[in-house]
C-alpha cells in the first residue's frame, strides 16, 4: 500500500473519531428549548391578558340598577328663588330736580301715596299762563255774551217801537178811509198815509229779519269763543296734570323694594326713581343650565320646592340670552306657596320637558351622557359576573337616562363609578 492511500485512510479514520454520534435527546435539545420558551412565554402573556381583562371586585361595593321599560319623564333641574310677580319700576315722568323723597326701602305704601316729589320751574310757569290764558278766554266769553245781549235787546227795543208806530198809522189809515170816503179827508192824504203805513210794515219785516240774523250770528260767535275757552281749559287741565305728576306716587300697594332717588338730584325723563312690589303675589325665577336650556319651553309644568313644602308653576318665559353659563326662566305659580313663603327665598325645581312612552331607560350611570355611545358593565344572571357591553344612551333626565340601543329591559347595569376598571373587559363580582 502506497504511503499517500495510508495517509488518505488515517485522515478518513482520525475524522470518524473526532465526530462520534450523539445522543437523541442532545441532538433535540435546541428545538425543545425553542417550544419550552414559546409555551411559556404564551402562558404569561396569557396571564396578563386575564389579569387586565378581568378585575374582582366587591359586589356590596358597586350600585347596580336595572334597565326598565315604560312611560318616561324627562326633566330638567334648575335653582333659584322667589321674586313678586308684580314689580314695577316707577319712572321720573319729566326732567327735574328731587325736592323730596317721602318713603324708604322697605316701606308699606298704599296705591296713590306719595313717593318723590320733583321740582321744574319751566312745567310751573307753564301751567301758571295756562290757567291765566283760560281765566282770560272766560272773561272775553262773558264781555262777548253781554255784548250779543246788549245788541239784541236794543234791536228787540227797536222793533217793538216800530210796531208801536205801525199800530199807530194803521189806526190813522182806518180813520182817514172812513173820512175820505165822506169828503171830509182829500183822496191824496189818505193815499200818502196807506203808502207810509206800507213802508213802515216792510220796515218792520226787515228789523225783524236783522234780528233774527243778529241772533244766528251771536250764537256762532259765542260757540267759537266757548269753544277756545275749552281748549284752553284742556290745555290747562294738562299743563296742571303735568304739573302734579311732579309728584310721584305708588301705582300699585305694595313694599318699597328700591330707591334710586336723593335731595337734590337732577333727573331726566325715564330715570327710574322706585321700584314697587307686591308681596303677596310671588314667581319663581329659576337658573337653568345653558345645555339644558334649549327644550325649557313656555307652557312647560315645573314642579317647585320651597324647602318648607312643594308647589306647581308653569314656565311663561325663558330669557333670550345666556349669563354665566345660564338661562333665566320665569315661572307662574299656580298653585298656593307654603305659609312664610316670601320673596327672595331660595328654592330647587324640577321641569318637566317631556314624556317619552314605551322606553327603556335606566337609573343615570356614572359619567353617562345622553346622545352619546359609552361602555357599561352588565351584570349576568348569577350575579357573579360583569361584563363590559357598548351601548347608546339618549335623552337624559335629572337622574335617569334613556337607552338607545344595547341594553334591553330587565338587565342590571353596574350604575357606580367604573373609571378605575377602564382597561377590564369583566368583573368578578364577589
Amino acid at each position: 500500500m502506497s504511503s499517500e492511500r495510508k495517509s488518505d485512510l488515517f485522515t478518513t479514520m482520525d475524522e470518524h473519531r473526532a465526530r462520534p454520534k450523539r445522543p437523541w435527546w442532545r441532538r433535540h435539545s435546541t428545538w425543545a428549548l425553542a417550544g419550552a420558551v414559546i409555551v411559556l412565554g404564551g402562558a404569561g402573556w396569557a396571564w396578563q391578558v386575564n389579569a387586565r381583562d378581568v378585575a374582582e371586585v366587591p359586589l356590596r361595593s358597586l350600585y347596580i340598577g336595572t334597565v326598565q321599560h315604560g312611560t318616561f319623564a324627562v326633566r330638567v333641574q334648575a335653582t333659584g328663588k322667589l321674586v313678586p310677580a308684580q314689580s314695577r319700576w316707577i319712572a321720573a315722568p319729566a326732567t327735574g330736580v328731587v325736592e323730596a323723597v317721602w318713603v324708604e326701602p322697605g316701606q308699606q305704601v298704599k296705591r296713590g301715596e306719595p313717593l318723590v316729589t320733583l321740582s321744574n320751574p319751566q312745567m310751573a310757569n307753564a301751567a301758571q299762563s295756562a290757567a291765566a290764558a283760560l281765566a282770560a278766554a272766560r272773561a272775553e266769553l262773558i264781555a262777548q255774551e253781554q255784548s250779543e245781549e246788549s245788541a239784541v235787546l236794543n234791536e228787540r227795543s227797536r222793533i217793538a217801537s216800530m210796531r208801536v208806530h205801525l199800530e199807530s198809522s194803521a189806526m190813522h189809515v182806518a180813520a182817514d178811509g172812513k173820512l175820505a170816503a165822506e169828503g171830509i179827508v182829500g183822496h191824496y192824504q189818505y193815499a200818502d198815509e196807506k203808502l207810509r203805513y206800507g213802508l213802515q210794515q216792510k220796515q218792520l219785516h226787515l228789523e225783524q229779519q236783522r234780528l233774527a240774523r243778529l241772533k244766528s250770528g251771536n250764537r256762532a260767535l259765542l260757540r267759537a269763543e266757548r269753544e277756545r275757552v275749552e281748549q284752553q281749559k284742556v290745555l290747562t287741565a294738562l299743563r296742571e296734570s303735568e304739573l302734579a305728576r311732579l309728584t310721584v306716587r305708588a301705582p300699585v300697594a305694595g313694599q318699597i323694594e328700591e330707591i334710586d332717588a336723593q335731595m337734590g338730584q337732577q333727573v331726566t325723563v325715564g330715570t327710574d326713581l322706585a321700584r314697587v312690589t307686591s308681596p303677596d303675589a310671588l314667581m319663581a325665577q329659576l337658573h337653568v343650565s345653558q345645555y339644558s336650556a334649549g327644550s325649557v319651553k313656555p307652557g312647560l309644568a315645573v314642579r317647585i320646592d320651597t324647602h318648607d313644602g312643594m308647589v306647581a308653576g308653569r314656565v311663561v318665559r325663558v330669557d333670550p340670552t345666556v349669563k354665566d353659563g345660564v338661562v333665566t326662566v320665569d315661572v307662574r305659580l299656580t298653585g298656593t306657596p307654603p305659609a312664610g313663603s316670601r320673596a327672595n327665598e331660595s328654592v330647587d325645581a324640577t321641569i318637566r320637558v317631556a314624556m317619552l312612552h314605551s322606553v327603556d331607560f335606566v337609573v343615570r350611570p356614572a359619567g353617562a351622557v345622553g346622545g352619546k355611545k359609552d361602555h357599561v358593565f352588565v351584570v349576568d344572571p348569577k350575579g357573579t359576573r360583569a361584563v363590559r357591553r357598548a351601548v347608546r344612551f339618549g335623552v337624559g333626565s335629572i337622574s335617569r337616562i334613556q337607552v338607545l340601543s344595547g341594553l334591553h329591559a330587565g338587565e342590571r347595569v353596574v350604575l357606580s363609578d367604573t373609571s378605575a376598571y377602564s382597561g377590564d373587559q369583566a368583573l368578578e363580582l364577589r
